[in-house]
């Protein structure tokens, strides 16, 4: 069913008037892929379907309009092409007979898929799922629209890569994701610079989660296989897919990212003579450059099996001992060192050789300081009785010739500053950004393990609930790993007024309440006028002011239906 509106099908923005839209250059006499929705199709009687974004085996991605959020969206729907069909002005898909029970079964898979991402909805740096429905014998799920492009684009616009320390400071939230959506039983398969995307706010969100058949070769349903990012055994038949093909992908990107350019296909030879990125670019540590290339081995037993495990060797420097450093012993052999530091150690070792023959001839070196100091006292050079010297100064008093002796030794400064502890002590400082005006919650996650917030939750009527509005280190600032940084973060208004609940979803009032720190209970009634799930009134009425600073509670009636 389409829907009378003057939203742009382009960019879902109001558009009051004829021709093209000024923003985006749609037009509503542009045409469209009959076999996909047409534009201004109503779908729940809540999404308008806009443009079609993008395709592959699995189904289509339009860009959408929530009416009752009054937001845009992005609304995917399952339609694998090879399976099912649509005839050109309707919007119920028509299965191929013969296919029926795998389309029903890789529907079933689209459904649990997103139904588990809408569950993951606090994860900020995954492309939120806002809805899941049935409808037109198929599946929709809608995802927030993400106001930002696509790391590819990014990459493209600017100087064509990333330093490590930009890396270090956009990728740890990326990693934490990942590791949790593994945990929740979800693996990607299709990591890359085309499913990565930078929001405006300069912050990485990980999109376009499939079914694993739409992500490996040789399946039913056609394949969306990001050259250069997929691993091996998403060519086989075997289906070893695990959170090891993640940690392939992931790999992957960061070697596009520091050395500018894209790694090999996984089942080309050339992988096999593919440089390192310290090879190509000398700015990327060692030791991140050989946890890239370990995370991009052909084989699945012999790569880096989980994310955490890859982030923990990503971000942990070997340590190397120089007393086991030689040919022949135990310790780490010179090829795994770099040079910087295997000249260090020869620097240390030939010091200690040098401290042994000191040494053997401390006697004489003893004798030849007496005869120099001696020459010095009789020219003149002698402290006063009562003047300190600024030497330190060792006095033995021999009590049968009643005369003393003063030795006077003088420190020399080594020739290299280094510390020769085989271990050296590096503090790790990190950059403090502005946190102002970000979100805490999304903060906390993105930062995790740079710095330790410590956080003051203030009513303000000035400040966005869930952000920060102060902090009492300075942008600009070099602290240590893990430093304290104290924020002040706004919990919003102390008093709002009732948001409307006219044709909204019981769960999706519930949401809008808690966003603004309103306390409520959900009750549940019959109504004749009302569909089930709605909500059907209130305790307060639309307007009402709720005092939230003293936890004042509404009461929320949702319908069940016809009794």
């Amino acid at each position: 069913m389409l829907t009378e509106t003057s939203l742009c099908m382009g960019c879902m923005n109001d558009k009051t008037y004829d021709g093209p839209c000024k923003l985006c250059g749609y037009s509503d006499d542009d045409p469209f892929i009959p076999t996909y929705l047409e534009p201004k199709t109503l779908l729940s009687d809540r999404y308008i379907v806009g443009r079609l974004l993008s395709y592959n085996g699995e189904g289509a991605t339009y860009i959408g309009y929530d009416k009752a959020a009054g937001t845009k969206v992005t609304i995917k729907e399952f339609m694998p092409d090879t399976l099912c069909s649509r005839k050109k002005g309707e919007t119920e898909i028509v299965v191929n007979s013969k296919n029926s029970p795998l389309y029903k079964t890789y529907l079933s898979e689209f459904e649990d898929l997103n139904r588990t991402l809408m569950k993951l909805h606090g994860m900020t740096h995954i492309q939120a799922v806002l809805d899941v429905f049935l409808e037109n014998n198929t599946c929709y799920a809608v995802f927030e629209f993400i106001n930002g492009i696509s790391l590819k684009t990014f990459l493209a616009n600017s100087t064509g890569g990333l330093t490590w320390d930009q890396v270090k400071e956009l990728f740890p939230p990326i990693f934490t994701t990942l590791s949790l959506a593994h945990q929740a039983g979800i693996i990607h398969r299709g990591i890359s610079p085309q499913t990565i995307f930078v929001t405006d706010k300069m912050e990485l969100k990980l999109t376009n989660f499939c079914i694993s058949a739409a992500r490996t070769t040789n399946t039913e349903i056609a394949c969306e296989i990001f050259n250069g990012y997929a691993a091996p055994e998403q060519y086989a038949d075997d289906r070893m897919n695990g959170t090891w093909t993640d940690v392939y992908g992931i790999a992957a990107v960061l070697y596009r990212v520091l050395t500018g350019t894209a790694p090999k296909e996984s089942t080309s030879a050339a992988i096999v003579d593919m440089p390192e990125p310290m090879l190509v670019n000398r700015n990327v540590p060692t030791n991140v450059s050989k946890v890239i290339m370990h995370g991009m081995v052909s084989s699945p037993e012999q790569r880096t099996r989980s994310i955490n495990d890859f982030v923990s060797r990503l971000f942990t420097p070997p340590k190397y001992s120089p007393a086991k450093s030689s040919a022949g012993s135990e310790g780490a052999s010179p090829e795994r060192v770099s040079p910087r530091v295997q000249k260090r150690l020869k620097k240390q070792e030939k010091e200690r050789r040098k401290a042994i023959i000191v040494l053997a001839i401390a006697g004489v070196v003893l004798i030849t300081f007496a005869i120099v100091f001696a020459i010095a006292m009789n020219g003149g050079f002698a402290p006063k009785p009562n003047e300190e010297s600024s030497t330190t100064s060792t006095t033995t008093s021999t009590s049968s010739s009643k005369s003393t002796t003063t030795t006077t030794t003088t420190s020399t400064e080594p020739e290299s500053s280094e510390p020769t502890s085989s271990e050296p002590l590096v503090i790790e400082r990190i950059l403090v950004p502005d946190f102002t005006d970000r979100k805490y919650q999304q903060t906390l996650e993105q930062y995790a393990g740079m710095f330790t917030f410590v956080p003051d939750f203030v009513y303000s009527d000035t400040h966005k609930r869930g952000y920060m509005y102060e902090q009492d280190i300075d942008e600009g600032e070099m602290l240590p790993r893990g430093s304290e940084i104290k924020v002040k973060v706004s919990n919003g208004p102390s008093a709002v007024p009732l948001p409307s609940y006219e044709n909204i979803k019981g769960t999706k009032y519930a949401e809008t309440l808690t966003e603004l720190g309103i306390q409520f209970e959900i009750e549940e009634d019959y109504d004749w006028d009302v569909p089930e799930g709605y909500v059907i009134e209130c305790n307060k009425d639309i307007g009402d002011i709720i005092d939230v600073k003293g936890g004042e509670k509404v009461i929320v009636y949702v319908s069940l239906g016809d009794d």
